[in-house]
């Protein structure tokens, strides 16, 4: 199998100054909403039955949804994907990232994408791809979006569809919507914005579509619990896994029928943040307004929102997750230091062994 190393991008003095240089415009423009509530211990043991594990994320935490989908198959069961490409689309390059994985200038290799999860699967990179087969896919985009074109999330549905039954797959593309979380806060962003906090009322209750394409019929939401929405303490998973992007809180969200001690299993989601969509820039809207609260409660489904905070070592200013390589050659893989420290956080929710995680 080729291997791709992290090439140019970080090594070119003028894009690495552009980068570092929209970032602290970003920084200085944004602000917290809160301040976040005291961080909790790690994560304790929930009543959470493994085999209901899935993922969603938009934008760059839509390509880490993938990743981590794809590299923990046999853990996931499904994924929902707003606005983002294939599977190590940008094979570690900050130039095919901010391309080809973006704006669609350049065709995505997604046979080549293809045979690499293959044979990263078979050398035990990640889960075997056979672990997709069964796994359900929800995938949104707009019409109207500027940043991650069409023909990225084209690339992203025939990748799955080449790996995951068909008609587990679904699509929308949404005329009006632009880089933008899909929500009916009528108080939200216009849906057809494409700046912070990307959330807007699009008329489509897109954590509601995502999660009923995952796991079947939902119940309609309800009002979140006051002390449901917990911070916890994101640096032991840090220290653990290497990675020196995590913020040092993250959020669980614990609907009152899956606290500990409950008698039945409840089901676990994680949402991934886009750049500038982060506790350090939006503080807790994207969590609190996004919709996921009321479909959770309602549901029995703990969410787990882990942060990324930005930083310039690594060149992270926008306070993305990394699905281009700046933590490390193997970003995409279980040996990836995000990819790591979320499965660490699953497994101390689920209770599984050291040994496991």
């Amino acid at each position: 199998m080729k291997k791709y190393r992290l090439v140019g991008a970080f090594r070119s003095g003028a894009l690495a100054r552009t980068v570092a240089a929209v970032g602290l415009m970003a920084m200085a423009a944004c602000g917290h909403t809160e301040e976040p509530a005291a961080a909790a211990a790690r994560l304790p043991q929930l009543p959470i039955d493994p085999a209901a594990v899935t993922v969603s994320g938009i934008s760059a935490g839509g390509y880490m949804a993938v990743q981590f989908h794809v590299a923990h198959s046999a853990v996931v069961r499904g994924a929902g994907i707003i606005a983002a490409g294939p599977y190590f689309c940008a094979e570690a390059s900050l130039r095919h990232a901010l391309g080809r994985c973006m704006q669609g200038d350049e065709e995505i290799p997604t046979a080549r994408l293809l045979e690499t999860t293959s044979q990263l699967g078979l050398d035990g990179a990640i889960d075997p791809i056979a672990g997709l087969a069964d796994d359900r896919v929800w995938i949104f985009h707009g019409a109207a979006d500027p940043i991650v074109r069409a023909p990225v999330v084209d690339a992203l549905e025939a990748y799955y569809r080449a790996l995951v039954s068909p008609e587990q797959v679904a699509r929308i593309e949404h005329p009006q919507a632009g880089h933008t979380f899909p929500t009916r806060d009528a108080a939200a962003p216009a849906c057809a914005a494409s700046d912070s906090p990307f959330f807007g009322d699009c008329g489509l209750d897109g954590a509601r579509a995502l999660l009923e394409q995952l796991h079947g019929k939902l119940a309609d939401g309800s009002d979140p619990r006051p002390d449901g929405l917990i911070g916890f303490d994101q640096r032991p998973y840090a220290a653990s896994s290497g990675s020196a992007a995590l913020a040092d809180q993250g959020w669980l969200y614990v609907p009152a029928d899956c606290t500990a001690g409950a008698a039945d299993a409840c089901r676990l989601h994680v949402v991934f943040h886009g750049c500038k969509q982060g506790a350090s820039f939006v503080g807790d809207q994207f969590v609190r307004r996004a919709g996921y609260l009321e479909i959770a409660e309602s549901n029995r489904v703990v969410l787990l929102f882990p942060q990324i905070e930005p930083s310039f070592q690594p060149l992270n200013p926008n306070g993305c997750w990394d699905w281009w390589g700046y933590e490390g050659e193997a970003y995409a893989t279980q040996a990836g230091p995000q990819v790591r420290a979320v499965r660490s956080m699953i497994a101390d929710l689920l209770g599984e062994p050291a040994a496991r995680r």
